[in-house]
């Protein structure tokens, strides 16, 4: 693949585009608290070329994060492992993406109760729906993917409830030479119990494409974010710079 051509793909969440990403999140003003936290976060993106099993491109996506959290409204905070996500999705092959710009995928979202610490994950068994879409239109890209959890199982009886859709919209454009702008990694949440937060988050950065071979290039990308509205949410994120570096690997297929 060419720099372009990565550049448009390598933030589509339906591409079949295997990558091993790295992303900080730094908080440096938060609503509600004197602390500024931070999140690290793990992520792989195993393409999937079909089987007999699977007659369809699958993308399996597993999420590590280490966070640290303020533990009141003071600075003080606390470090531990958040809960593992899990997204599974079937890439369709319809319409043809070569002739119309356009594809989609459906499948699964899954939320495991590793967290090793109280304030950082629900305590929680969490599986729900997901889908996403990319719509190509000349050099501008624009995407989407919704991620729905319900929890059904629970690790102790301090276990919270949890019912979430999370959509994270997206827009790439194509500078050229590898060079992208993009808005991708706000991700709104939307808690669907009675008088549960509601957070809506607006992002905006640029990325290049690093070419090395035929089999392996490097994404850089930075990017601002700013909560533009929230409700029943006193403690949350206000502005967050997000660092990433992703090894992408397009000849690499499972």
């Amino acid at each position: 693949m060419s720099e372009d051509t990565l550049a448009d793909e390598v933030n589509d969440p339906v591409a079949t585009l295997t990558q091993i990403q790295v992303k900080d999140e730094y908080t440096p003003a938060e609503y509600g608290t004197n602390a500024q936290p931070n999140t690290l976060q793990f992520r792989s993106i195993f393409a999937v070329r079909p089987h007999l099993i699977t007659p369809l491109e699958q993308l399996v996506r597993p999420t590590i994060q280490v966070v640290t959290l303020p533990r009141n409204k003071t600075a003080s905070t606390t470090t531990a492992f958040d809960d593992f996500q899990l997204l599974d999705l079937f890439v369709m092959p319809f319409p043809d993406v070569k002739r119309t710009g356009f594809r989609w995928g459906l499948g699964t979202y899954w939320v495991f109760p590793t967290s090793t610490s109280d304030l950082t994950g629900n305590g929680a068994w969490q599986l729900g729906p997901a889908w996403g879409f990319s719509w190509q239109v000349e050099r501008l890209k624009v995407a989407a993917l919704f991620q729905q959890s319900t929890s059904f199982a629970y690790t102790s009886s301090r276990s919270r409830s949890v019912a979430q859709q999370q959509i994270q919209p997206i827009l790439n454009y194509d500078l050229g030479r590898g060079w992208y702008l993009t808005s991708s990694n706000a991700n709104w949440k939307v808690n669907l119990r009675h008088k549960s937060s509601t957070k809506i988050p607006l992002s905006a950065g640029i990325g290049k494409i690093w070419k090395f071979g035929d089999g392996y290039s490097l994404n850089t990308a930075i990017q601002a974010e700013w909560m533009i509205y929230r409700q029943f949410a006193p403690q949350t994120e206000q502005f967050t710079l997000n660092f990433q570096a992703s090894l992408l690997l397009p000849q690499l297929n499972f």
